[in-house]
């Protein structure tokens, strides 16, 4: 296109700024998206709070957000036309530009009718939807989801209509724990207040929990989730952690022969096709993820954002900027 366009930056350390950058031209085969909403990831969180080595500042524009969405401006693929919409899963050159050029591999279309701010929460929803896909059989189970953050919750709505015999959550925040019952959780337990492990053991008949989701992404919660689970019981592994190397009780996941799943939808190829199948969900009327939306913001005001988000104030579960 040749012209200039705006897009968000990490220039330092818990810095993020709007700067001007080239408008991308596209090639044969490709889509034009004018950028219309982002959202915050809580993987987003690692690179904006984690100071990275020096010579990594600035990071390219657009990064690290990718949760966006909005409408087909020029397509040279016979797959979308000018005015579909559109979520995109832009991961290489980042979410937070004001237009994108995309590979229709990574778009998923949703429909003209509804808020782009409720389509765009399909892109973390179908990211817990693989997860929940990998869990199998989950009738009369005791489940426990460690973090009632937006994926946390995810968690618990889907797993609200699997059937299990208890579905446990835990989070440090009550207006979290809230919305958790909000979206079927059975019981909440807030760390803060009660012994998450004795209450765990009570309401499972001292056997633990089934299945144990960490979607936190905390070394403490990591540990925690092998203590909570039964013997032979399941641990997703669903949660980003802020350093990737830390220490935790082998032996106890082995003498328990517990599973351990850890599940990464981006980095399968096959996050395009459950974040249709949440979009045909919503579309049908049996999953409204707007309760996840808490804030409402421009785009310009992208540091505010990531501090909110990192600061958890305001009761944030998550957050839509628009251009």
């Amino acid at each position: 296109m040749g012209g200039k366009m705006k897009a968000a930056q990490l220039t330092a350390p818990r810095s993020m700024e709007i700067v001007e950058v080239d408008e991308p031209n596209i090639q044969d085969g490709e889509v034009l998206v004018r950028v219309e909403k982002v959202s915050i990831c809580g993987s987003d969180l690692r690179p904006f709070s984690v100071t990275l080595p020096e010579e990594q500042y600035p990071v390219p524009p657009g990064r690290p957000t990718h949760e966006c969405a909005g409408v087909v401006e020029e397509s040279r693929s016979d797959a979308f036309n000018p005015g579909d919409r559109v979520i995109a899963f832009p991961f290489e050159q980042g979410g937070f530009r004001e237009t994108l050029s995309m590979s229709p591999d990574n778009l998923v279309a949703v429909p003209q009718n509804g808020s782009l701010d409720t389509w765009i929460m399909c892109q973390p929803m179908g990211t817990v939807l693989y997860a929940v896909n990998r869990m199998g059989n989950l009738i009369d189970k005791n489940i426990v989801v460690l973090g009632q953050g937006a994926i946390g919750l995810s968690f618990t709505r889907f797993l609200s209509g699997m059937a299990c015999r208890e579905l446990i959550t835990v989070d440090l925040e009550d207006y979290r724990l809230d919305l958790s019952t909000q979206m079927g959780a059975t019981r909440t337990l807030n760390p803060l207040r009660e012994n998450v492990t004795d209450a765990v053991s009570e309401l499972t008949g001292g056997i633990g929990a089934d299945v144990v989701v960490e979607a936190a992404g905390l070394h403490e919660t990591v540990r925690h989730a092998i203590v909570l689970a039964k013997q032979f019981g399941s641990i997703i592994l669903f949660g980003i952690t802020h350093s990737e190397n830390f220490s935790v009780d082998f032996k106890q996941i082995r003498d328990k022969d517990l599973t351990m799943i850890a599940t990464s939808s981006a980095r399968t190829g096959t996050m395009p096709q459950f974040v249709r199948q949440t979009v045909h969900m919503v579309d049908q009327g049996r999953l409204d993820p707007t309760p996840l939306i808490t804030h409402h913001l421009k785009a310009d005001q992208v540091q505010e954002a990531f501090l909110m988000y990192e600061e958890r104030r305001d009761g944030i579960i998550k957050v839509v900027m628009e251009w």
